[in-house]
């Protein structure tokens, strides 16, 4: 019978024992998807589908713990003569510019900019420190109309804000990077992010300049002729 309760003992701290291990699986795991997010770079082909049309241009993407910025870029991204199509700039202030396409710069997109953006700055010992456990125990964070979910590896898998109609789905290669960043905005217009490089160190990120909102909406937009220009301007035309 002692020997029998000895056995017992044993099978029952090993048992212990691994589930405290998987725990600090668990937790290194999170922590080391959570940090490839503070300071991000990369460059690809980003494809925009809207209004029937799709359309596919090179890009280059560059985060850190304070601010984020993305380029479109016409000519190729090492070729000569390269320009950026459109900037999009996102850290204390939102900013977007569009040299050939100004039709754009004539709406006031930092409204449409859904208030739980600002979670992007967040660091990996903040969102651990509040998140970590939930996150572990249920592969997800839902608070009031953000649905942010994580696979059972930890990577980022999707996020939807039900709010403002923002969905993002991340897919991965098989050494763990990024590989694609689908984004879609209600039913009309989808943005894919296809990355041929990542990089995780810090970028030197160069802010665009504030801008002064418009009144007008992308309706009126539209109406006045713009569509024809925003397209031609992606078009190169």
């Amino acid at each position: 019978m002692r020997r029998f309760l000895l056995v017992i003992s044993l099978v029952l701290a090993l048992l212990l024992a691994s589930c405290a291990g998987f725990k600090g699986g668990d937790e290194a795991r999170l922590r080391a998807e959570l940090r490839k997010w503070e300071n991000f770079t990369g460059s690809g082909i980003m494809e925009v589908s809207a209004f029937g049309l799709s359309l596919r241009k090179p890009f280059t993407f560059a985060k850190s713990l304070e601010q984020m910025r993305l380029d479109v870029i016409e000519g190729g991204i090492f070729g000569a003569g390269a320009a950026p199509l459109l900037s999009v700039y996102l850290g204390e202030y939102f900013a977007f510019k569009s040299p050939a396409m100004p039709a754009l710069e004539a709406i006031n997109l930092a409204d449409k900019v859904p208030r739980s953006a600002n979670a992007l700055f967040a660091s990996e010992d903040y969102i651990y420190d509040h998140y970590g456990a939930e996150i572990i125990r249920a592969k997800a964070i839902v608070r009031d109309s953000l649905t942010i979910q994580f696979a059972p590896n930890y990577q980022l898998k999707s996020v939807q804000d039900r709010k403002s109609g923002l969905n993002l789905k991340a897919a991965y290669n098989s050494r763990g990077d990024i590989d694609t960043i689908d984004i879609t905005a209600g039913n009309g217009m989808r943005v894919s992010l296809i990355f041929d490089e990542v990089s995780y160190a810090k970028a030197d990120i160069v802010p665009l300049p504030p801008q002064q909102g418009s009144k007008q909406s992308l309706q009126e937009i539209l109406q006045d002729g713009g569509m024809r220009q925003i397209l031609k301007g992606f078009l190169g035309n």
